[in-house]
Protein backbone atom coordinates (compact mmCIF):
# COMPACT_ATOMS: atom_id res chain seq x y z
CA UNK A 1 0.00 0.00 0.00
CA UNK A 2 1.35 3.14 -1.30
CA UNK A 3 2.24 6.04 1.98
CA UNK A 4 0.74 9.35 1.77
CA UNK A 5 2.44 12.25 0.16
CA UNK A 6 3.95 15.39 1.65
CA UNK A 7 2.25 18.65 1.74
CA UNK A 8 3.62 21.57 0.20
CA UNK A 9 2.39 24.66 2.86
CA UNK A 10 2.80 28.15 2.12
CA UNK A 11 2.89 31.66 3.89
CA UNK A 12 2.54 34.75 2.23
CA UNK A 13 0.03 38.08 1.00
CA UNK A 14 -3.19 37.01 0.31
CA UNK A 15 -2.74 37.04 -3.41
CA UNK A 16 0.12 34.50 -3.90
CA UNK A 17 -1.63 32.42 -1.30
CA UNK A 18 -4.84 32.32 -2.83
CA UNK A 19 -3.04 31.63 -6.17
CA UNK A 20 -1.36 28.50 -4.32
CA UNK A 21 -4.38 27.19 -2.51
CA UNK A 22 -6.84 27.62 -6.46
CA UNK A 23 -3.67 25.31 -7.45
CA UNK A 24 -4.57 22.70 -5.25
CA UNK A 25 -2.57 22.65 -2.11
CA UNK A 26 -4.48 23.58 0.38
CA UNK A 27 -5.60 20.71 3.13
CA UNK A 28 -6.21 20.69 6.82
CA UNK A 29 -5.04 17.83 8.94
CA UNK A 30 -6.82 15.72 11.53
CA UNK A 31 -6.20 18.32 13.73
CA UNK A 32 -8.04 21.31 11.50
CA UNK A 33 -4.85 22.71 11.35
CA UNK A 34 -4.03 24.49 7.09
CA UNK A 35 -0.95 23.77 5.54
CA UNK A 36 -0.90 27.76 4.77
CA UNK A 37 -0.86 31.16 6.31
CA UNK A 38 -2.37 34.38 4.66
CA UNK A 39 -0.43 37.51 6.46
CA UNK A 40 -2.02 40.59 6.50
CA UNK A 41 -1.19 44.25 8.46
CA UNK A 42 -2.40 42.66 11.75
CA UNK A 43 -0.99 39.58 11.57
CA UNK A 44 2.01 39.69 14.51
CA UNK A 45 5.43 38.84 14.20
CA UNK A 46 4.86 36.08 16.61
CA UNK A 47 2.18 34.69 14.80
CA UNK A 48 4.07 34.56 11.59
CA UNK A 49 7.15 32.81 12.99
CA UNK A 50 5.17 30.40 15.27
CA UNK A 51 3.66 29.32 12.19
CA UNK A 52 6.62 28.72 10.31
CA UNK A 53 8.91 26.74 12.59
CA UNK A 54 9.01 25.11 16.37
CA UNK A 55 9.53 27.29 19.30
CA UNK A 56 13.00 26.94 19.98
CA UNK A 57 13.31 28.24 23.34
CA UNK A 58 10.14 25.56 24.28
CA UNK A 59 11.75 22.51 22.85
CA UNK A 60 15.37 23.39 23.43
CA UNK A 61 16.26 22.30 19.77
CA UNK A 62 15.78 22.99 16.14
CA UNK A 63 12.71 20.46 15.61
CA UNK A 64 10.39 18.12 17.88
CA UNK A 65 12.04 15.38 19.62
CA UNK A 66 9.46 12.91 19.22
CA UNK A 67 5.87 11.90 18.01
CA UNK A 68 4.39 12.77 21.46
CA UNK A 69 5.65 16.87 20.58
CA UNK A 70 4.33 16.96 16.92
CA UNK A 71 0.45 16.25 17.19
CA UNK A 72 -0.97 17.27 20.56
CA UNK A 73 -3.65 15.03 22.03
CA UNK A 74 -6.96 16.33 22.95
CA UNK A 75 -6.40 18.94 26.10
CA UNK A 76 -2.54 19.56 25.63
CA UNK A 77 -0.94 22.11 26.81
CA UNK A 78 -1.09 25.26 24.73
CA UNK A 79 2.59 26.55 23.85
CA UNK A 80 2.11 29.34 27.05
CA UNK A 81 2.25 26.94 29.55
CA UNK A 82 5.55 25.22 28.52
CA UNK A 83 6.83 28.87 26.97
CA UNK A 84 5.61 32.15 28.91
CA UNK A 85 6.85 34.13 25.83
CA UNK A 86 4.69 33.14 23.07
CA UNK A 87 0.23 32.28 23.73
CA UNK A 88 -2.39 31.26 22.24
CA UNK A 89 -0.67 28.51 19.43
CA UNK A 90 -0.95 24.95 20.60
CA UNK A 91 1.74 22.57 20.49
CA UNK A 92 3.62 22.00 17.31
CA UNK A 93 1.70 24.12 15.18
CA UNK A 94 4.72 24.99 13.52
CA UNK A 95 5.19 23.92 9.47
CA UNK A 96 8.43 22.61 10.73
CA UNK A 97 7.31 20.81 13.54
CA UNK A 98 4.59 18.84 11.00
CA UNK A 99 5.79 15.51 9.72
CA UNK A 100 3.07 15.73 7.03
CA UNK A 101 5.08 18.40 5.60
CA UNK A 102 7.50 17.74 3.23
CA UNK A 103 8.49 21.86 1.48
CA UNK A 104 7.10 25.64 3.18
CA UNK A 105 7.09 27.94 0.09
CA UNK A 106 7.33 31.61 1.59
CA UNK A 107 7.43 34.79 0.28
CA UNK A 108 10.93 36.67 0.72
CA UNK A 109 9.51 39.54 2.10
CA UNK A 110 7.85 37.67 4.76
CA UNK A 111 11.23 35.31 5.31
CA UNK A 112 13.40 38.79 5.91
CA UNK A 113 11.22 39.54 8.76
CA UNK A 114 11.58 36.22 10.24
CA UNK A 115 15.44 35.59 8.95
CA UNK A 116 16.65 33.68 12.18
CA UNK A 117 13.77 31.30 12.58
CA UNK A 118 14.75 30.88 8.21
CA UNK A 119 18.30 30.58 8.62
CA UNK A 120 18.37 27.89 11.88
CA UNK A 121 16.29 25.81 9.67
CA UNK A 122 18.96 23.16 9.09
CA UNK A 123 17.03 19.79 7.93
CA UNK A 124 16.78 18.38 4.49
CA UNK A 125 12.66 18.34 5.08
CA UNK A 126 10.79 20.72 4.96
CA UNK A 127 12.51 22.44 2.54
CA UNK A 128 12.28 26.09 2.79
CA UNK A 129 12.17 28.20 -0.81
CA UNK A 130 11.84 31.30 -1.10
CA UNK A 131 9.24 32.80 -3.71
CA UNK A 132 8.46 36.45 -4.82
CA UNK A 133 5.26 37.90 -4.05
CA UNK A 134 2.74 40.65 -5.80
CA UNK A 135 4.83 43.66 -4.43
CA UNK A 136 8.33 42.15 -3.69
CA UNK A 137 10.40 40.80 -6.95
CA UNK A 138 13.12 37.84 -5.59
CA UNK A 139 16.13 39.35 -4.61
CA UNK A 140 18.77 36.08 -4.84
CA UNK A 141 21.29 37.66 -2.68
CA UNK A 142 18.81 38.00 0.57
CA UNK A 143 17.80 34.38 -0.61
CA UNK A 144 19.45 31.69 2.36
CA UNK A 145 19.03 28.73 0.28
CA UNK A 146 20.79 29.67 -2.68
CA UNK A 147 23.35 31.18 -0.70
CA UNK A 148 24.07 27.53 0.94
CA UNK A 149 23.83 26.18 -2.02
CA UNK A 150 26.34 28.25 -3.63
CA UNK A 151 28.55 27.57 -0.37
CA UNK A 152 28.74 24.09 -1.44
CA UNK A 153 30.33 24.37 -4.70
CA UNK A 154 33.65 26.47 -5.82
CA UNK A 155 32.53 29.37 -8.10
CA UNK A 156 34.07 27.30 -11.39
CA UNK A 157 31.83 24.87 -10.68
CA UNK A 158 28.58 27.57 -11.15
CA UNK A 159 29.58 28.78 -14.75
Amino acid sequence: MAGRGKLIAVMGDEDTVTGFLLGGIGELDKHRRPNFLVVEKETSLAEIEETFRWCQECSGDRGPRGPEERVPPAGSPTVSALCPSLSLFPVGRGFLAREDVGMILISQALAEQIRPAVAAHARALPAVLEIPSKDHPYDPARDSVLRRARGLFAPDELR
